[in-house]
């Protein structure tokens, strides 16, 4: 195929995920997938989609924001920055870290002050940076086993 034609393929296939409710966006699947495993994994409620600062409202209130990423090859730092925080307004993370299938390779809930002491803020993005690394993820609760029971 070419490269259009990948490209196509891929356009499909995340207007199909979307139909069924799997993703709530165009965008890269890996954080609307990894919102709605904690949705399921917590019985919670997701955000609409443009509340700022938390993704799922948890049956007993808690405020999650959520953090994904596919990560190829787990030694190179780079696959492990999250996307940027650019408030602190939620209760603790989930942090959701895909194998190259979608497969939930680890994931961890954090109290927010975690993710703040980790974080460095950076200028030309106005947020703070953070990496999920193991250090920082086995600082939290595992919720591995949960995500992947929830996505079956």
């Amino acid at each position: 195929m070419t490269v259009g034609e990948l490209l196509s393929c891929s356009r499909a296939i995340l207007a199909e995920l979307r139909r069924r409710g799997v993703i709530r966006t165009g965008n890269a699947p890996a954080g609307d997938y990894a919102e709605l495993l904690v949705q399921r994994a917590t019985s919670g409620k997701l955000a609409p989609n443009s509340q700022k600062s938390w993704d799922v409202l948890t049956s007993n209130g808690e405020r999650l924001q959520i953090k994904a990423r596919v990560v190829t090859d787990p030694r190179k730092r780079g696959e492990r920055q999250l996307s940027v925080f650019r408030s602190w307004e939620f209760d603790a993370a989930v942090v959701v870290l895909f194998d190259d299938e979608f497969r939930v390779w680890r994931a961890a809930r954090l109290p927010i002050e975690s993710f703040q002491a980790a974080a460095k803020f950076v200028e030309h993005v106005s947020g703070y940076r953070v990496f999920a690394t193991d250090d920082l993820l086995d600082r939290g609760e595992d919720w591995t086993e949960r995500l992947r029971a929830a996505a079956e």
